[in-house]
């Protein structure tokens, strides 16, 4: 698969997973047990640098910008290692499917960097 194709779709998963849930816990009301999730549009704030950042990474991808990819890809998996601190033991999977998918997004960014580098420099 071409690597603009992956990153693209490593942009798309990560603007999927700020719908999912990020942190849940269970709440009881009026005698009733029910499982509360937070997403990122329930955060706000900061976490629409989140949906920012991917939709960048994605964008970057098509167009091989793969310096800004790195920084954008590091500012999700930074505010989402954030939130992992603050969510503590209510953390979803959501979550850790972000974690996981901004890891992939800097790992890739940084391998298609150096590709790019020593076609570069071999011509």
């Amino acid at each position: 698969m071409d690597n603009k194709i992956k990153g693209v779709l490593l942009g798309v998963a990560g603007i999927i997973l700020w719908f999912m849930p990020l942190a849940a816990w269970d709440q009881e009301f009026m005698g009733q047990s029910m499982t509360i999730h937070q997403a990122g549009h329930h955060i706000g704030g900061i976490a629409y640098l989140l949906l920012l950042s991917s939709i960048a990474y994605a964008a970057l991808s098509w167009f091989e910008q793969h310096q800004l990819r790195i920084i954008a890809a590091g500012i999700t998996t930074g505010i989402s290692l954030l939130f992992l601190v603050q969510a503590g033991s209510t953390v979803a999977w959501g979550l850790l499917a972000l974690i996981a998918v901004s890891g992939a997004s800097v790992w890739f960014a940084i391998s298609d960097n150096k590709k790019s580098k020593a076609t570069t420099s071999a011509t």
